[in-house]
């Protein structure tokens, strides 16, 4: 049906020209949205690798700040502080582009550092020994042997001879001392784990570092002493120099000697246990402890499971040839008191657990108070709250709970128990935050394969994720 024409009237034909061109003219006015800035893969890996070593709340390198951006006179630095940031970049994304551009930077370091050390001046900047801590913490890191043969220490001990001839102007500098400082500490970790005599230089330089700047008081630089003390016993009793029974009262010595250690850290190195009243997957018991940061849990575990370790050399010496118990009294007390020991070091490295396996029921930021008694412990249900997704930035933190558990789980001092739930959390590590090595960890206890505890401590990278 028509409807007919149109009212006319109501008709209007507007001359839109104008309107048009103006917009035109606008858009034209808009700036084009610019490209994405691409940061290059080098860029992500010196950032990450600053912010967890150097800038970060445990920052064991914090002495490379002032080197982020190297100048040309650094390029042996420029370039170690690049093969090292790409080698933990690979270690954390398992990329094997990047583990090949990070073994190129390596190589150019080297080269790079071999001319710098030809030349005696540049051969005794920080940048140089800088370097050389630099190459060495990457070949920790890359690491896939469980051994401590050849140049394990080849660098560090390159190092300290740089060190030697530098002179005692350089203990002005409070970076340089953090930086030898961090030498000294990785060179007695590798003399201890690879069972070697302590290098009567790095005792010296223990000694100047300590008579000038350290205070008695640091937990870490106390319980550093009495590794030595105990590297220096496991010698003697190798070499037969110390009698059963001086050896063994040598050893009960020094397990008291830990033991006052911790009682006696200041306030700000106490942790918080707290009581639960169901238990969460990475609950071993009914509590966990809470540390009011990450260098604080590591002195811990180190010195729990260098005690679980210890105490095992005790237990060991309370037996007969044929590994019975000797029927001693005194020995047999020893044994005792070492066996209750062990189960205690290994309760409380687990107890350890939750706070950095990224548990949500755990509060990661609570502050530090003296250790409560069972009875008094604060209440927490873990019953609620869903799981948290995993954090990159807490990778390195759960990372050093492997082997603390693994000392834990591997010694047949303590009930199967520990070893199963060991397990656990090694699978739940590899599943949840992709830690290969965790799962080779966990593969190996599952296995039953015998391992020594520092052929794992080198297969996990050593002080390079560990520091």
């Amino acid at each position: 049906m028509c409807s007919g024409y149109r009212d006319t009237k109501a008709l209007r034909v507007r001359d839109e020209s104008d309107a048009v061109r103006r917009r035109v003219d606008a858009r034209k006015s808009i700036k084009a949205v610019p490209d994405p800035i691409v940061v290059s893969i080098r860029s992500q890996a010196r950032d990450v690798f600053y912010h967890d070593y150097v800038v970060g709340s445990n920052k064991p390198f914090d002495f490379l700040q002032a080197f982020y951006s190297s100048t040309s006179k650094d390029d042996h630095l420029s370039r170690s502080i690049d093969a090292v940031s790409l080698a933990y970049w690979s270690s954390q994304r398992h990329s094997v582009s990047v583990e090949k551009e990070a073994r190129q930077h390596y190589i150019s370091a080297i080269n790079y550092t071999t001319v710098a050390l030809k030349d005696f001046d540049p051969a005794k900047q920080n940048s140089t020994v800088l370097a050389i801590l630099l190459l060495d913490l990457y070949e920790k890191m890359t690491s896939k042997e469980a051994t401590f043969e050849g140049g394990w220490a080849a660098h560090l001990s390159g190092a300290l001879i740089l060190v030697q001839l530098r002179g005692d102007e350089q203990f002005n500098e409070p970076s340089v001392i953090r930086m030898l400082t961090r030498l000294g500490t990785n060179l007695l970790i590798s003399c201890v784990a690879s069972d070697s005599p302590i290098l009567p230089d790095l005792i010296t330089l223990r000694n100047t570092i300590a008579a000038q700047f350290t205070s008695s008081l640091d937990p870490k630089w106390r319980e550093s002493d009495l590794v030595i003390e105990f590297a220096r016993i496991r010698q003697d009793i190798e070499k037969g120099v110390l009698a059963d029974s001086e050896a063994t009262l040598a050893l009960v010595e020094l397990d008291a000697k830990f033991v006052r250690l911790g009682r006696q850290v200041p306030p700000t190195w106490k942790y918080k246990t707290i009581q639960v009243d169901t238990k969460s997957s990475h609950h071993y018991e009914f509590f966990h402890h809470i540390h009011p940061a990450e260098h604080v849990v590591q002195m811990w575990n180190t010195l729990r499971l260098t005690r679980l370790v210890l105490n095992e050399l005790i237990c060991s010496r309370c037996l007969d040839p044929y590994g019975r118990l000797r029927s001693n009294s005194e020995l047999l007390a020893v044994h005792e008191r070492a066996a209750r020991s062990i189960i205690e070091m290994a309760s409380d490295i687990c107890a350890s657990v939750p706070q950095y396996i990224q548990d949500s029921h755990v509060s990661l930021r609570q502050p530090s108070t003296k250790i409560g008694s069972s009875s008094d412990l604060p209440k927490v249900d873990t019953r609620t709250s869903p799981v948290a997704p995993p954090n990159p930035t807490n990778h390195l933190p759960c990372y050093r709970l492997i082997f603390p558990l693994f000392v834990v789980a591997q010694s047949s001092a303590v009930p199967p128990a520990f070893r199963e739930w060991t397990i656990k959390q090694l699978h739940f590590m590899a599943d949840y935050h992709g830690i290969r090595n965790a799962m080779i960890v966990a593969n190996i206890l599952e296995s039953g394969e015998k391992k020594q505890v520092w052929e794992v401590y080198a297969m996990l990278g050593s002080y390079a994720f560990g520091s």
